[in-house]
């Protein structure tokens, strides 16, 4: 990403609160969410390409009780519980619930899968993101917590093994 004053504020607010919500941020710089999330230290963040969509949501399937957010300018919106399993057909994503998360995803539109582990409200947050190929969130799933609020290790070992089999797929 090209540098720019304004990618340049939000890298200088990010240094000072790391754990500061993304949306407004890059609403408050003028900046697209992915290139506010570039701002991050790489070691919080990688990002891969959108073709990446299938392979990631495919895994995440068996991985338990996550939590899937969706942030617009309007609403906040979380879902917890396992991610159904999807297929694509008739130009989506299709996710094949009967009950809980379901839905249709316009996975062509995925133009970035970003891995991102940082602060977040004091505590660490391990999650991936669908960013869209104007540079906006599609959607983000969240590794779980344990009833004190710990994440799921399980979970995180997974997140962990996903971007690195991914990363090597991507540069291979």
């Amino acid at each position: 990403m090209t540098a720019t004053p304004e990618l340049a504020s939000v890298r200088e607010a990010l240094a000072k609160h790391p754990g500061v919500i993304l949306e407004s941020l890059a609403r408050q710089h003028g900046v697209s969410y992915q290139g506010a999330l570039t701002c991050l230290p790489d070691d919080m963040q990688t990002q891969l390409p959108g073709s990446c969509f299938g392979d990631a949501m495919a895994d995440m399937t068996d991985w338990g009780d996550l939590v899937v957010i969706v942030h617009t300018e309007d609403l906040v919106m979380e879902v917890k519980g396992p991610l159904p399993p999807g297929r694509f057909g008739s130009g989506f994503y299709n996710l094949e619930a009967e009950t809980g998360l379901s839905g249709h995803i316009r996975a062509e539109r995925c133009g970035a899968v970003a891995f991102v582990r940082r602060p977040f409200m004091g505590k660490d947050s391990v999650s991936v993101q669908f960013l869209n190929q104007e540079g906006g969130c599609m959607f983000k799933v969240f590794v779980g917590r344990d009833t004190e609020g710990r994440l799921n290790p399980e979970q995180v070992e997974r997140w962990e093994q996903l971007r690195s089999r991914l990363a090597a797929a991507a540069s291979a």
